[in-house]
């Protein structure tokens, strides 16, 4: 069984029969399997500190249903953190090594090796969550929000849209997503435009805030300069989610696989 996922997975990201990798524009990758036979995963986000992927997903057998779970990338050592109710929401800020935490009961984090989760005066329900200088945050009606010292206000830029999924970039880009449509609205305006034509899975930024795009046909990232996307990868589609490591080496959610590429500077050109 393994074996097949295995290849079921290197079918969707190999760069050629022979290649057991896969290429991001020109870097080459090997695959590796870290954690298989999820069921629906929410977000991940990846402790530089720990070398820890924090991840939210369906657990079928409790209830609520959605919990935080842990893996430490390099020993595989697993485990659950159960007492954030219908835990969704996961940034993370490198400058305090804090992963924040949302859930229906409100806004939480956690900042030490025991994993012991704090509270935050946010009670409103959080289903999604973003860190760039201040936490961003997506409740349950689907509004987006800032956390900044304490208080809770309104994106200005997204006050009458509504959104599901966003992230910044590093050109005072706000990226986000209604359903699968892709839209941009830059910092300390309301102009919103739209990328049409791609039916996107999930977005994500490496470790420079550059954004990336998942959709079904394959993996883009933004182009600042262009203001269009740029496409990376048409092995890498439907991903479910997506983090970066320090190396900034790609982290992903692949068929309920947590899959890590490792960047291997020989690279493959098949038989």
């Amino acid at each position: 069984m393994k074996l097949f996922i295995f290849l079921l997975i290197a079918t969707l990201t190999t760069a050629d029969e022979y290649c057991k990798g896969i290429y991001i524009d020109q870097n080459y990758y090997n695959v590796e399997i870290i954690k298989e036979g999820l069921t629906r995963i929410y977000q991940i986000v990846f402790n530089d500190n720990e070398n820890t992927l924090y991840f939210t997903f369906d657990q079928l057998a409790y209830v609520p249903t959605r919990q935080l779970g842990y893996i430490n990338i390099a020993t595989k050592k697993t485990g659950i953190i159960d007492s954030i109710r219908n835990a969704t929401g996961l940034a993370y800020d490198r400058s305090k090594n804090r992963i924040y935490v949302g859930g229906s009961d409100g806004l939480f984090f956690i900042s030490d090796a025991n994993k012991v989760p704090e509270r935050l005066p946010v009670v409103e329900n959080i289903r999604y969550l973003f860190f760039k200088d201040v936490l961003y945050m997506i409740n349950n009606n689907r509004k987006a929000l800032k956390f900044d010292n304490g208080v809770t206000v309104p994106v200005m830029e997204l006050q009458n849209v509504q959104v599901d999924a966003l992230m910044l970039d590093d050109g005072n880009n706000i990226l986000f997503l209604d359903n699968e449509t892709l839209f941009r609205v830059q910092l300390g305006t309301t102009v919103i435009n739209i990328h049409e034509g791609y039916s996107v899975t999930s977005i994500a930024t490496d470790i420079h805030y550059k954004p990336y795009v998942c959709t079904k046909n394959g993996l883009y990232a933004y182009n600042k300069y262009k203001f269009a996307l740029d496409k990376k990868s048409d092995k890498l589609a439907n991903l479910r989610a997506l983090t970066f490591n320090n190396r900034n080496e790609p982290i992903y959610i692949a068929v309920g696989h947590i899959v890590k590429l490792i960047y291997n500077p020989v690279p493959c050109f098949g038989d």
